[in-house]
């Protein structure tokens, strides 16, 4: 990494380590996924009732993220990335141990998400400490680039250890491998800088009143909220809607699906790499996120054959991933005198938002209307999020121009 991108060892051990624990965290997100038959029908429960458990994750996350953006002003990013990670370990762990009923299952859910809302406000406080200000962009994309192989990695682990161990001994490895990790980071967590600004003593109600208050910080929070909506759409609707609107097996839409993901893996690294060098923010921002909106919109009509959908997905899906740290130096910039874990908390709860308003729009969307409306729907959002940055100032005059 280091001769590629030019950083230095002590970088590179610290956004390694970072990066592998927000691995993680994404990883726990979709790794129960291909375990829910086995799950549903151990534990005798329905559909609705497994949602219902997923919900319980995505739920505590969303709301415990700003307090954990405060608690890290308080106590630094290490105690609480390395609290934040065993719990969840533990909880993850829990679940494949002992949990026997339905109510347990709901508990262990909750208590993982706890631990899971630490990863934001904590690995940005840390890298924006860590990495020196020149390669910030591409540390950020490296990030972001580690949890989306997170969402990749999860599902494939679970399906390949189930039939060996069973669903519970394949959640137990899961937290194992938390615990593990927890313990690299007590032993080498001194390799990440934790800067010195990392204690506030203003007061929770100043702190939150200085977020509510920020033009820039509830603008990036729309942003998020709308980002989410709009990816929502295709990752949890599009295999639904592709299977009337072509006539083909859930097998071969998927094909699209996945696509759309590994088109989001490409530019990611690339986009860290222009975060750096360019001094207009919003330019990337509208281009990236306006080809994504007219990509998705285009697919949604119907009129392409079915091969040229799947390269427009994955088109729309690159111009989203080009656009993540571009979006992330922009609020780091735009922030001031915030504390940026407890910003990058708040903006990303926006993304909890989403998910909670997403199932609710396109499966009423889904129930009611052709389902074209899926895409133009994803295409809608993601375009307003783009809007947004109109309004943002600071995404267009605060950056280094090279």
């Amino acid at each position: 990494m280091e001769a590629v991108a030019g950083f230095p060892k002590r970088e590179v051990r610290a956004i390694g380590l970072i990066g592998f624990a927000h691995m993680l965290s994404h990883l726990y997100w979709l790794a129960l996924a291909p375990l829910a038959p086995s799950m549903i029908d151990e534990m005798q429960i329905t559909a609705v009732d497994w949602g219902l458990a997923l919900g319980a994750f995505s739920i505590t996350t969303g709301i415990f993220q700003t307090p954990m953006g405060l608690l890290v002003e308080r106590v630094g990013g290490r105690r609480v990335l390395i609290g934040g990670l065993l719990l969840t370990a533990v909880a993850i762990f829990a679940i494949g141990a002992i949990a026997t009923s339905y109510w347990w299952l709901i508990a262990l859910m909750a208590i993982a998400g706890i631990g899971n809302s630490v990863f934001h406000p904590a690995d940005y406080s840390l890298l924006n400490a860590s990495i020196n200000e020149e390669r910030i962009g591409r540390a950020f994309s490296l990030h972001n680039f580690s949890g989306q192989i997170g969402f990749v990695v999860g599902p494939i682990l679970t399906v390949a250890m189930e039939p060996f161990f069973g669903w519970r001994g394949a959640i137990m490895a899961l937290g194992v491998i938390g615990m593990i990790m927890t313990l690299l980071l007590v032993l080498y967590g001194g390799r990440i800088t934790e800067g010195n600004k990392v204690k506030k003593q203003s007061s929770i109600v100043d702190s939150l009143r200085d977020l509510l208050t920020s033009k820039p910080v509830m603008l990036f929070f729309v942003f998020y909220m709308c980002s989410s909506l709009g990816n929502f759409g295709v990752t949890q609707f599009s295999v639904l809607a592709f299977q009337p609107m072509y006539g083909l097996e859930k097998v071969a839409v998927v094909v699209a699906l996945t696509a759309y993901q590994i088109g989001t893996l490409i530019l990611i690294i690339p986009g860290g790499i222009l975060a750096d060098r360019i001094g207009r923010y919003d330019v990337i921002m509208l281009s990236g996120f306006g080809i994504a909106a007219a990509a998705t919109y285009l697919v949604g009509t119907g009129v392409m054959p079915f091969w040229l959908v799947v390269g427009t997905l994955c088109l729309a899906g690159a111009m989203r991933g080009g656009v993540n740290a571009t979006r992330d130096v922009a609020v780091r910039r735009v922030i001031e005198h915030l504390p940026v874990g407890t910003v990058f908390a708040f903006v990303s709860t926006g993304f909890t938002v989403g998910q909670a308003f997403g199932g609710l729009v396109y499966g009423y969307l889904f129930d009611n209307y052709p389902p074209n409306y899926i895409f133009y729907a994803s295409a809608l959002f993601t375009m307003i999020g783009a809007l947004t940055v109109l309004l943002n100032g600071g995404t267009r005059n605060k950056a280094r121009t090279t």
